[in-house]
């Protein structure tokens, strides 16, 4: 994720720790809530709280469905 361009007027930077903050303009938290979750644990939404939450229980939810 690190280096995947998702708009061209992204903005981003590399933290202390090498960890890699991305903040990409969106206009509707769908995009980003579709998106987000293919990488798993190796991605946390910082802000804003709306969207982290709204993430937050979009995974949940994915976490208690049973198929079998």
């Amino acid at each position: 994720m690190a280096d995947e361009e998702w708009h061209p007027q992204q903005r981003g930077h590399h933290e202390p720790d090498g960890s890699r903050v991305l903040e990409p303009p969106y206009s509707d938290e769908r995009e980003l809530v579709m998106d987000v979750p293919r990488y798993g644990e190796g991605v946390e939404v910082l802000a804003p709280r709306s969207l982290r939450e709204i993430v937050a229980a979009a995974l949940a939810r994915a976490a208690t469905v049973s198929r079998c």
